[in-house]
């Protein structure tokens, strides 16, 4: 079994298609398929499940996947290793990231990472808290900048904490409350909502604090983006609960109000707790403050 051969088969298991994972690899489909069928019977096991439409993984095949991503990180991390003896870091690094992070400006951090470090390759990929924890425990990303709850796999995760920071009350530049430093919670139980997805840490901790100042929220739409959802507070459509962070692309148009009582939430970087940071990793851990 070669390094090749599961870099080969792990293209297929994420495209599910061996054109798309033979263009991914610099391969011809003929040459990528013959390079499966060898693996396969190395292992005497099918791996795939082909039709004419798409690839689906075997049970043999899901077996195998995780120990071929743990070959390849680790043989990605030994080149690392070796070339930051050198004093030069290279290869990929895989961030994982919420939308609403905040305290932190990431673009900038990540700016200066790149300007520091220009050999390494950044991948970025926004989701939930809970599925970025789990990335990261499986090894799909080195690490994740999330929120709390972490969800299902906490106790697989290294979590170094970043601070905690309130959320505001954002209403649009013209509505009566925006000229208030502050705003009672349970005050608010006329207003219309517009709302974060309901599977992120963000509306967990949203929801926990509102039902302890025993607000319930009129909720009128949900958004599977920030920037969509602090444009609806832009245009009037209602109010919302965000961190401070996320209302600097409306400008002016969107005003931040302090709530009482405060909503706090913690925000960290996980790394995996079976496995240290890579070199490339740790240079980015160590530019945090």
């Amino acid at each position: 079994m070669e390094l090749r051969q599961l870099a080969h088969f792990l293209a297929v298991v994420e495209e599910r298609h061996f054109t798309r994972a033979a263009r991914r690899v610099h391969l011809t489909q003929s040459s990528l398929s013959a390079s499966i069928r060898a693996l396969e019977r190395e292992l005497d096991s099918e791996l795939f499940v082909r039709s004419t439409r798409n690839v689906e993984v075997t049970e043999a095949g899901r077996a195998l996947l995780p120990h071929a991503r743990q070959a390849l990180a680790a043989a990605e991390a030994g080149r690392d290793a070796v070339a930051g003896v050198h004093g030069l870091l290279r290869g990929q690094l895989a961030i994982g990231m919420i939308q609403t992070f905040g305290l932190i400006p990431l673009p900038a951090l990540l700016t200066r990472y790149h300007r520091l470090h220009p050999g390494v390759t950044l991948r970025l990929r926004h989701g939930s808290a809970g599925s970025l924890v789990t990335a990261v425990a499986q090894g799909e990303l080195e690490l994740a900048f999330v929120d709390h709850p972490l969800g299902h796999h906490s106790d697989r995760v290294t979590v170094l904490s970043l601070g905690r920071e309130a959320l505001v009350l954002a209403v649009a530049a013209g509505d009566s409350l925006a000229a208030r430093r502050q705003q009672r919670l349970a005050g608010l139980a006329d207003r219309d909502f517009v709302e974060y997805r309901p599977d992120s840490a963000l509306r967990a901790t949203i929801d926990a604090a509102c039902r302890e100042a025993g607000l319930e929220r009129r909720i009128r739409c949900e958004a599977d983006t920030v920037g969509d959802l602090v444009e609806l507070v832009a245009q009037g459509f209602g109010v919302a609960l965000l961190p401070p962070l996320a209302l600097s692309p409306a400008g002016e148009r969107v005003v931040g109000i302090a709530t009482d009582p405060p909503i706090r939430r913690e925000i960290a970087v996980v790394s995996a707790a079976d496995r240290p940071p890579t070199p490339a990793a740790a240079a980015l851990l160590d530019l945090l403050p």
